[in-house]
């Protein structure tokens, strides 16, 4: 089995993941550039929290929005600048930024950059009808024991 269909296949079995079982992203595997715009890949979405992956060429950016959530942004690799309210901050790998609800913020790569987001609670939770991925699917997205 080549690279690409493994890497299917992972997704196809962490999308009928159920509650509490673990679930693995290989965030090398799943990072793409694109040159007409970041790319962005949501991991999961459970309610209590989204996960999304960003990936940026140098000069990319996300402009100024807002969120319904509390949101951590981790870089992984490469830098970017975050600014919010008047202030910016170069974020690298190892610097963590948390940032409260509702507060208009912009990304810009600084190089090429991955980012990483986790977002409290999931703005699925709030049914925002204005969110920035609102229309993005989750490679995993949590099943009610129910099902």
């Amino acid at each position: 089995m080549n690279q690409v269909s493994e890497n299917q296949a992972v997704q196809e079995e962490q999308k009928q993941g159920k509650p509490g079982e673990m679930v693995v992203f290989d965030l090398r595997a799943l990072t793409h550039f694109r040159d007409e715009g970041p790319y962005v890949q949501v991991l999961s979405d459970i309610g209590t929290a989204r996960l999304v992956l960003f990936a940026f060429k140098a000069g990319q950016q996300l402009k100024e929005h807002r969120t319904s959530s509390q949101i951590q942004v981790q870089v992984l690799r490469g830098r970017v600048l975050f600014s919010a309210t008047g202030n910016s901050v170069k974020l690298q790998a190892g610097l963590v930024l948390q940032l409260e609800a509702s507060i208009p913020h912009s990304v810009t790569a600084q190089t090429d950059a991955v980012m990483l987001l986790t977002m409290t609670p999931s703005p699925s939770f709030h049914s925002m009808e204005r969110e920035l991925f609102q229309q993005a699917t989750p490679l995993v997205k949590r099943i009610s024991e129910e099902a």
